[in-house]
């Protein structure tokens, strides 16, 4: 009984060093690391800098800038989705090519503002 205690108990210590280790790894990671600014719902297959965005809902979150920025008719997202399939983005905005996950728009490769779009719904 008392094996099992013990094995019990360092079972628990491990998981506990493995869960912190695995929550500073992500707090570091790059990319936003505040809630979604909110949803935004694209009606049509649209493309973005060669990006296809099939119609559905999307979460929008920003790193670096304010929601404001990019919600709503006036925002950078609805901007982006106007410009035609070939269209380039204005400059100084770049989608990042190489971006694990949803795809982002950055003002440029050096600096840490812009966006992400992620598709999570019809």
């Amino acid at each position: 009984m008392i094996k099992l205690m013990k094995s019990l108990l360092i079972l628990v210590v491990l998981f506990l060093g493995l869960l912190s280790c695995t929550k500073d790894e992500v707090s570091q990671t790059q990319g936003p690391q505040t809630p979604a600014c909110g949803f935004v719902q694209v009606l049509t297959d649209e493309v973005i800098a060669g990006v296809q965005f099939p119609k559905g809902k999307y979460q929008i979150n920003v790193f670096g800038m304010t929601c404001e920025e990019v919600m709503g008719d006036n925002g950078l997202f609805s901007q982006f989705l106007q410009l035609g399939d070939n269209d380039p983005l204005p400059a100084p905005w770049i989608h990042l090519k190489d971006a694990v996950g949803a795809p982002k728009f950055v003002k440029s490769t050096s600096t840490k503002v812009g966006f992400r779009a992620q598709r999570v719904g019809d």
